[in-house]
């Protein structure tokens, strides 16, 4: 069980993640870990997620479309 301290950290990167999709236009993603547990338990792996969600939009917005080695 998490202490509301983690728990209010835990709902706390959940909206971060909410902001982001929103703000990128994501409607659906997947996500898992390595050893099997849920990502979604876990603050710091939703924050990686909304990391990953607002890169890709700063990649894409930079007109890179292509990937990363075509210019």
């Amino acid at each position: 069980p998490l202490s509301p301290a983690q728990l209010a950290d835990l709902e706390a990167a959940w909206a971060e993640l909410r902001q982001a999709a929103e703000e990128t236009g994501v409607t659906s993603f997947r996500a898992c870990t390595r050893d099997g547990s849920y990502w979604g338990d876990d603050p710091e792996s939703v924050r990686a997620m909304t990391a990953t969600i607002l890169s890709l939009k700063k990649y894409t917005a930079d007109g890179a479309q292509n990937g990363p080695d075509r210019t």
